[in-house]
């Protein structure tokens, strides 16, 4: 697997696709953004929703390639599948707190 893939594509993919959503430019639809039942129901929860999930997946999604920036070239001397398998933690460290962070702002949104 590569290690430019896992550790800064995957990263920089997930930025790129949250800008649209941290300034409001996705509408309501079926495949593309923070897409729960209650945010379908209602643009009034919608576009709030996506804009906080857009900038905690940007957070996310910048957090992990500044640390797959120090560990690559800190540790030259790890084996490919060791650096593989840090980078698919450190990506997950950041992106699961981030999924929870939105889930909870999502159910302090009203209806």
């Amino acid at each position: 697997m590569n290690l430019n893939l896992i550790g800064y594509i995957v990263p920089g993919l997930i930025v790129l696709g949250s800008i649209p959503m941290a300034v409001g430019k996705v509408p309501p639809n079926w495949f593309y953004g923070f897409r729960t039942s209650k945010t379908l129901r209602s643009p009034g929860v919608w576009y709030p929703a996506n804009r906080f999930a857009g900038w905690a997946m940007i957070a996310a999604g910048v957090l992990t390639l500044g640390v797959n920036l120090l560990v690559w070239p800190t540790h030259p001397d790890w084996p490919p599948q060791e650096l593989v398998r840090w980078m698919w933690i450190d990506l997950l460290v950041w992106l699961l707190p981030a999924a929870a962070v939105c889930l909870l702002y999502l159910r302090r949104l009203p209806e």
